[in-house]
């Protein structure tokens, strides 16, 4: 078990879940559709909480994009894909209702500390409140939102420092499972073609009968449609709008408030663990000691006391109300009593202040233009949006009406089922008005559907083929290609149980032509279809060899002759990069645990419905 962790470990999806560092951005991402999303209709529900639809459309739209053309079309591949979507976002309900459970809590202090030191709102090395902002109306985010996909971060990482720290091994395990995970084989290859065999092989129409009217599923032809479309941008829109100086005057002096700086002051400090260390360093200032020089030698903030406490320049809202209070209360110049924050001590100086003040028009002109050009296309948008719906409604019969009124073009697509929608309406609200709604089977326009900031689509079914069945003439030659090929297998691998019975008992054989000997490593893992055959062969005498009959990744079937075994031997920075791989997997292992656990004591109901329906 622990040799499959291992090489597992690199793409396990829920250790990079669980013992990856849980990051904003991965909440937002896969939290998303469950907190916006609580009056869809559930795909699931676990302990009574849903599990939307939405969330899970999402999911399942993002991983059907890797699949094969031929994937794709089999029932039993997305039957598959839908099920790991399903049980990875039970996963992460469980884990989130766990953290509930064992009350694992984030303080709001702590919460805005991790928003103020996120590299995604830094600017120069320091927290950028307006570009914090800006993100989070791009994403339509408010602060509180925002605030609790933090926290929800924070307790999950709670929980994965948690299970971290219970994980172990000793050296003896250490040193048995590196023998075992870095040991070489030296084999030789012997490859047995079905090609030939395959022409040899027959089929009767009985044999492709049966095989048919067994696997019958394998051979549906999914649900398609070809659709018409328009795709409305802002972007488009943009281009035709020109502002002028007279605008860009009127907009700086309506919105002035807009361009008032907040006063700012650069700050400095000393941090120490103690207060009578604190106090030490206090006495010393009075005393006439440089304020940086006492902050290189004894702050145990790493990062401001190479600058001499240095925090730069900082708006109101930056630091913890006690911090701000005590720097407030300081004239420039002037340094702190210390001041108690987290069980930690400050001497807090004020190097620097700047006042409010209203920016001037040439410093804010490029925003202005950017803001007026941003209310111009939304209004022209949503007024080009209204009448197109209205072209649309006015004329079922045609976009073209509609794609006349918003000066764009009807664009047309070839046949697609629900796997394969192209990516410009590859959208869950798009996709579910083609497939699901009043106009799936033709006739009628859709209204314009939001995909995005400023971003409509309008689409149009003109032919819809039902799901069908390959007929067993169409099924023919794909199915007597593969009863041939099992037919051909079946006998080459009793061949070669044959001649590996031959050669292990030192008889020559001709017409088996071993290739150049290669070592295989098992953690290299080479050929997954051979990997485990190899190393599961019985280690040979000196000097002997050992033999076994296989099938090949592409097909074939190949005779092995094991020679030599050696065990895994690693030089001591290799066994202490292993030591930490072996722990993943263990972590790997608890989390396994634990969620089997939660499984097995929650209550999992899955709508069966919804996600057994064609996508």
């Amino acid at each position: 078990m622990v040799m499959e962790k291992l090489n597992g470990a690199s793409n396990n999806w829920a250790s990079k879940f669980l013992f990856g560092f849980i990051s904003v951005t991965f909440v937002i991402s896969s939290m998303a559709g469950y907190l916006y999303t609580r009056t869809d209709n559930s795909a699931a529900k676990v302990n009574g909480e849903e599990i939307s639809q939405h969330a899970f459309q999402n999911q399942y739209n993002i991983a059907s994009r890797n699949l094969s053309p031929q994937e794709a079309d089999s029932p039993a591949q997305v039957a598959n894909l839908k099920r790991q979507i399903l049980s990875s976002l039970i996963d992460q309900e469980l884990l989130r209702q766990y953290t509930n459970e064992l009350k694992l809590g984030v303080s709001d202090e702590r919460i805005k500390q991790e928003i103020v030191t996120s590299p995604n709102f830094q600017n120069n090395g320091k927290f950028d409140n307006a570009l914090y902002q800006q993100v989070l109306q791009t994403n339509g985010i408010s602060a509180e939102t925002y605030a609790s996909y933090v926290r929800e971060a924070l307790r999950l990482e709670q929980l994965q420092g948690g299970l971290a720290i219970t994980a172990f091994s000793v050296p003896a395990q250490r040193d048995a499972l590196a023998k075992l995970f870095f040991q070489s084989r030296n084999i030789r290859l012997a490859n047995l073609s079905l090609a030939d065999e395959i022409a040899k092989q027959t089929v009767t129409d009985a044999e492709i009968q049966a095989y048919y009217d067994a696997h019958k599923a394998d051979f549906t032809i999914p649900e398609s449609v070809k659709v018409q479309y328009l795709d409305l941008s802002g972007a488009n829109m943009e281009k035709n709008i020109n502002i002028t100086d007279v605008e860009i005057a009127q907009y700086y002096q309506d919105n002035k408030a807009q361009f008032t700086t907040q006063g700012q002051q650069r700050l400095a400090h000393i941090q120490v663990k103690t207060e009578q260390q604190a106090q030490d360093l206090y006495n010393q200032l009075q005393n006439g000691a440089a304020f940086a020089d006492l902050a290189k030698n004894h702050s145990i903030d790493p990062t401001s006391a190479e600058k001499g406490g240095d925090l730069s320049w900082v708006s109101a809202g930056e630091f913890p109300k006690v911090f701000e209070d005590a720097a407030n209360a300081l004239a420039v110049g002037q340094y702190s009593q210390p001041v108690k924050l987290d069980n930690n001590y400050h001497i807090i100086l004020v190097k620097e202040r700047k006042n409010a003040g209203v920016l001037p028009l040439e410093n804010v002109k490029a925003q202005i233009v950017a803001q007026i050009r941003q209310n111009l296309v939304n209004n022209q948008f949503f007024s080009v949006e209204k009448r197109v719906a209205e072209k649309a409604f006015e004329d079922p019969s045609s976009l073209k009406a509609a794609a006349d009124e918003a000066g764009v073009k009807v664009q047309e697509t070839g046949y697609f089922s629900r796997n394969n929608i192209p990516a410009a309406l590859n959208y869950p609200n798009v996709a579910s008005a083609i497939f699901d709604s009043d106009i799936s089977q033709g006739g009628s326009n859709s209204e314009p559907m939001s995909v995005g900031e400023q971003h409509s689509l309008v689409v149009r079914v003109l032919e819809h083929k039902a799901q069908s069945t390959k007929s067993l003439e169409e099924a023919k030659a794909e199915i007597t290609a593969t009863l041939k090929h099992q037919k051909a297998e079946t006998v080459v691998l009793a061949l070669a149980d044959k001649l590996v019975q031959e050669l292990a008992s030192g008889k020559t054989v001709d017409g088996v032509k071993f290739g150049a000997e290669q070592t295989w490593v098992f953690a290299e893992n080479k050929n997954p279809a051979l990997n485990n055959q190899v190393f599961s062969m019985a280690k040979p005498a000196e000097g002997k060899t050992t033999y076994k009959a296989a099938k090949d990744t592409n097909g074939d079937v190949v005779i092995i002759a094991l020679d030599k075994v050696t065990d895994g031997k690693l030089s001591e920075a290799e066994q202490k990069q292993f030591a930490v791989q072996i722990e993943q997997a263990t972590q790997i292992g608890l989390q396994s645990s634990l969620l089997n656990a939660l499984r097995a004591k929650a209550k999992i109901e899955i709508n069966e419905s919804f996600i057994n329906q064609e996508q």
